[in-house]
C-alpha cells in the first residue's frame, strides 16, 4: 500500500467519524456566537467611550479656563457638562476631570507642569471596557494639551504658544468604591483572566475522562468491570477522580507557569512605588479568593468530568470521544473568553449563568464583593452543587443501561458503513 492510500484511508476514517463532524459543527457554532457577542460587546463599549459626556469640575473660573471649556465643547461635539463636584460629575457623566486651582498660572508659566484630576464610573470586570473607560482620561488630557495653545493666543491675544505635556492623575470608581487605574487594571486582568485558565483544565479533564471510559470500552475491560459486585456510581466517580488528578497535575503547572508570565508582566510594567500586584488583588478581593478559585476547580473538575464519562459512555470507541471531547473543551475556553470580553453584571442571571458554567465563579465572587451583594455567590455556588449532581446521576443511569457497553448507535454512521 502506497504513501498516497494510506493518507486516503486515514483521512476517509475521521471524516466518517460522527464525533469528527459533530466536533466541527459545534466549534464553528460555539465560537462564531462568540465572536459575534463579544463583537458586540466591544463595539458597545467603544460606542460608550465615543457617546459619553465629559463632567467638568472647575476649581477656578479664570477667562483661560472659560475659553478652555468653549474649545472641548465645540471639539466633543457639545457634550461638555460643568458639575460642581467631581463625585456628581461621575454619577451623572461617568467621567469626570477636574481643572485644578492654579491651572492658569501653570499654562502661562513655560517650566510649571500641568496636572489635572480625574475619575471614571465602570460597572463590570471587562478588560475591553475598563481599558476603554480607563481611556478616556487619555483622550480628554490629549485633548486640553492641543487645545490650550488655542485658548491661550485667543485669551491673550499673543501669538500661537507651543504646547505643553498634559499629565492626568485618574481613578476608577467601581460600585462607590475608588481605586487607581493601576490597581484595577490589575484587579480587571486577573479576575478576567482566572476562568480562562480554570476553563483549560475543565476541558482538558473532560478529554482525559472520556478517553479513559472510551479505552476501557474498546479493550474490553470494561465488561469485567461491570460484573464485578460495585455500585455503578462509584465506577462513576472513580472514573471522574481519576480524570481529575491528571488533571490537576497537568494544570497545576499550566497555571503556575501562566501566572508567573501575567504577573511579571504587570511588575515590570509598574514603578516601584506601587505595591505590587498580587498585594494590590489580595487587598481588593481577600485571600478567600484564592479559595474560590480552589472551589471553582473542585466543582469544576467534577462537572466536567461527569461530562466526560457521559461522553466516554455513549460513544463507541476512543476516537469518536476525541471527537467530542475536543470540541467541549473549546466550549469551555470559550466560555473564558466570554468573561474577559464581555464581564457580568451583578444580577440573579449573572449568578445563575456563572453556576452553570463553574468556570466564572471566581469572577463572580469579585463582582459581588466589589458591589457589596454577596448573596450573588451564594446563589452561585448552590447552582454549581446542583448542576454537579446532576451530571453525576445521569453518568449514573447510562452506567445502568446497556449503551454502556454497546455505545450509542447512530443511524447515519451504519448506512455510511454498508456504502463502503
Amino acid at each position: 500500500m502506497t504513501l498516497t492510500q494510506l493518507i486516503k484511508r486515514e483521512v476517509k476514517a475521521f471524516i466518517k467519524n460522527p464525533g469528527f463532524i459533530i466536533g466541527l459543527v459545534l466549534i464553528v457554532s460555539v465560537y462564531g456566537l462568540l465572536g459575534n457577542i463579544t463583537g458586540r460587546a466591544v463595539e458597545s463599549a467603544m460606542k460608550e467611550v465615543i457617546e459619553s459626556n465629559v463632567g467638568l469640575v472647575l476649581e477656578e473660573k479664570t477667562r483661560l479656563v472659560e475659553e478652555l471649556v468653549k474649545l472641548l465643547n465645540t471639539t466633543m461635539g457639545g457634550r461638555v457638562r460643568v458639575y460642581e463636584s467631581l463625585d456628581k460629575a461621575v454619577s451623572d457623566a461617568g467621567v469626570g476631570v477636574v481643572i485644578p486651582t492654579g491651572f492658569t498660572e501653570n499654562a502661562t508659566s513655560p517650566n510649571k507642569p500641568i496636572m489635572l484630576r480625574g475619575s471614571v464610573k465602570v460597572a463590570v470586570f471587562s478588560l475591553t471596557g475598563a481599558q476603554a473607560r480607563a481611556g478616556l482620561l487619555t483622550t480628554i488630557s490629549s485633548a486640553v494639551e492641543r487645545l490650550l495653545p488655542l485658548a491661550i493666543s485667543a485669551t491673550y491675544n499673543v501669538s500661537l504658544q507651543p504646547q505643553k505635556p498634559v499629565l492626568v492623575s485618574g481613578s476608577i470608581s467601581f460600585y462607590n468604591k475608588q481605586v487607581s487605574q493601576e490597581e484595577f487594571l490589575s484587579i480587571t486582568a486577573f479576575t478576567s483572566l482566572t476562568p480562562l485558565l480554570v476553563s483549560i483544565i475543565l476541558g482538558i479533564n473532560t478529554t482525559y475522562a472520556s478517553q479513559i471510559v472510551a479505552i476501557e470500552k474498546v479493550e474490553k475491560a470494561f465488561e469485567m468491570l461491570l460484573a464485578q459486585p460495585i455500585r455503578r456510581r462509584d465506577i462513576v466517580l472513580a472514573k471522574i477522580l481519576g480524570a481529575s488528578i491528571a488533571s490537576i497535575l497537568f494544570g497545576a503547572v499550566y497555571m503556575i507557569g501562566l501566572l508567573t508570565m501575567f504577573l511579571g508582566g504587570i511588575s515590570s510594567t509598574a514603578s516601584a512605588e506601587q505595591a505590587p500586584p498580587i498585594t494590590t488583588i489580595t487587598a481588593f478581593l481577600g485571600p478567600e479568593m484564592l479559595g474560590v478559585i480552589g472551589l471553582a476547580i473542585v466543582l469544576g473538575l467534577i462537572f466536567s468530568g461527569a461530562i466526560g464519562v457521559v461522553i466516554g459512555s455513549l460513544v463507541s470507541d476512543e476516537r469518536i470521544a476525541g471527537g467530542l471531547a475536543a470540541p467541549v473543551m473549546f466550549v469551555f475556553m470559550g466560555v473564558g473568553f466570554m468573561a474577559m470580553f464581555m464581564g457580568l453584571p451583578p444580577n440573579p442571571a449573572s449568578a445563575v449563568l456563572a453556576g452553570l458554567t463553574i468556570a466564572t465563579l471566581p469572577y463572580m465572587y469579585a463582582v459581588s464583593l466589589m458591589s457589596g451583594e454577596t448573596t450573588l455567590m451564594l446563589y452561585s455556588i448552590i447552582v454549581s452543587v446542583g448542576t454537579c449532581a446532576l451530571l453525576i446521576y445521569v453518568a449514573s443511569a447510562i452506567f445502568n443501561k446497556d449503551v454502556i457497553v454497546l455505545g450509542l448507535r447512530i443511524p447515519w454512521a451504519r448506512k455510511t458503513k454498508e456504502k463502503t
